[in-house]
């Protein structure tokens, strides 16, 4: 019944029309007709609650902080003065694994240690360095300032730890780099003096400045 109450009310009539279309009391098509619509109204509220998607929990940021090691293993020497030098490393799950399958020590355990190599001017095969030192590190250190080094001279620094009989035992290597000159540094220092001064009217060694001195070959 209610279905020939809609298809007369979608072609205008109205429910006093209806009534009388289909010989019923006005009352009795009022009811099915107020009836239907809140059927309709419900069942559209249900529709679109199922189609709202579920708002995520918000979760509490947290803070960013710089990790004291990575994943990937690594070893950077980097030029400080004319007699010291920089070094920064990491080591991987991997080789600290390595390590105590190796020694049969936990990591915390083993001994760090900084093997340096004067490499200047030669090929390094590991064994063939014009000198080398040994530094003792602290535990859980993971960068090193080497002072006290010859001036425009080449190094080349090993991190690792001790064997059971005091031998060194390689875990990871750097790069190259070079220790600056001193008779350079002493005369830059001295034209920026003269600079400072109004000595001259711009530092001197703007005038030989060139792009290509980061990219100098290592020796």
């Amino acid at each position: 019944m209610i279905e020939d109450i809609v298809k007369l009310k979608k072609r205008g009539l109205t429910l006093q029309e209806i009534a009388e279309k289909m010989n019923m009391s006005l009352g009795k098509v009022q009811y099915r007709w107020n009836k239907y619509r809140q059927q309709q109204v419900t069942s559209k509220e249900v529709s679109a609650t199922k189609e709202i998607p579920a708002q995520p929990k918000e979760t509490k940021k947290e803070k960013w902080s710089m990790p004291f090691e990575y994943k990937e293993a690594s070893a950077c020497l980097m030029p400080h003065t004319p007699e010291s030098l920089y070094v920064y490393w990491s080591f991987s799950e991997s080789i600290k694994n390595m390590a105590e399958h190796h020694f049969r020590t936990k990591w915390e355990d083993l001994p760090g240690v900084l093997k340096v190599y004067d490499v200047t001017d030669i090929i390094f095969y590991g064994h063939n360095a014009h000198r080398t030192f040994e530094i003792d590190l602290p535990p859980m250190t993971n960068n090193w300032f080497l002072n006290s080094l010859e001036p425009d001279r080449t190094y080349i620094v090993d991190i690792g730890t001790r064997t059971f009989d005091g031998s060194f035992f390689t875990l990871l290597r750097s790069n190259p780099a070079e220790t600056g000159s001193a008779e350079t540094n002493s005369s830059y220092d001295e034209k920026i003096e003269r600079w400072k001064h109004q000595d001259i009217t711009q530092p001197e060694w703007l005038e030989n400045f060139s792009t290509y001195s980061y990219y100098q070959k290592i020796r």
